[in-house]
């Protein structure tokens, strides 16, 4: 059964606990996709970097159950599409 908390538990995490721990994420995004794109020589975005984060978080899915994954997966979802937004 689908969890409906599940996507209003990860906005809750990423406008909370994680943004006091870990900054603004579309600063800390855009920082990562400078790092990322300097050392692949390409140009990388914030919607790259969230992206590639929901792909690690779902493969980090796929060797156990950890809520947190999914939790994660949906709340980088949602930043690489307001990063993509015109």
């Amino acid at each position: 059964m689908i969890d409906p908390a599940l996507a209003s538990d990860a906005v809750a995490t990423m406008k909370g606990d994680r943004q006091r721990t870990h900054g603004d994420p579309m600063v800390t995004l855009a920082r990562i996709a400078g790092m990322w794109g300097a050392y692949l020589d390409k140009d990388l975005g914030a919607s790259d970097v969230a992206a590639m984060m929901v792909m690690l978080k779902v493969a980090r899915a796929r060797h156990a159950y950890e809520r947190d994954h999914y939790l994660d997966g949906i709340a980088y979802l949602l930043l690489a599409e307001d990063a993509a937004r015109p």
